[in-house]
């Protein structure tokens, strides 16, 4: 088994706040237009980022181009603007707790027998299991591997 990606590795790809989006990309993204994203800002809904110096064009995190997304889901589903963001910043927090977990819980990836496999830390608290997750292609599902924390190798690629 060799780790292919240690988990301080694969931060600055999670870091969500490396993907920005000019306002034009996030319209053609989402479906939203322009002038309806920049009534959200006024209205406080949403925020862009804010630039100094010559650049005065719009720009949102990747955050916000979620949110737009969510938005823009329970508007084509009858809600109103209101409830819409009411439901969105309920489930944003959600969202942010299932981030936390799963970066907390990868800790890398790793080949075992050509198969590659998310490596999710220790199974048990004195830390002599490690559980393992992979996508099984054929199942189409997720499935769950345990092994011994001494079969964990420090090989790396």
């Amino acid at each position: 088994m060799k780790y292919l990606y240690r988990k301080e590795h694969l931060k600055a790809g999670f870091n969500s706040e490396n993907y920005q989006f000019r306002i034009g990309e996030l319209t053609s993204m989402t479906g939203v237009s322009a002038r309806q994203l920049r009534y959200w800002e006024s209205k406080g809904i949403i925020e862009s980022i804010h630039r100094s110096g010559e650049q005065e064009g719009r720009v949102y995190k990747f955050k916000t181009f979620i949110k737009v997304m969510m938005i823009k889901y329970y508007l084509d589903t009858g809600y109103t603007l209101k409830s819409a963001v009411k439901n969105v910043e309920e489930k944003q927090k959600y969202l942010t707790l299932t981030r936390h977990i799963i970066f907390s819980a990868l800790n890398g990836i790793v080949e075992v027998d050509g198969t590659v496999m998310l490596d999710l830390g220790n199974f048990d608290d004195d830390g002599q299991q490690r559980l393992l997750a992979y996508f099984d292609d054929d199942q189409q599902k997720v499935r769950y591997q345990l092994i011994d924390s001494d079969q964990m190798g420090d090989e790396d690629e």
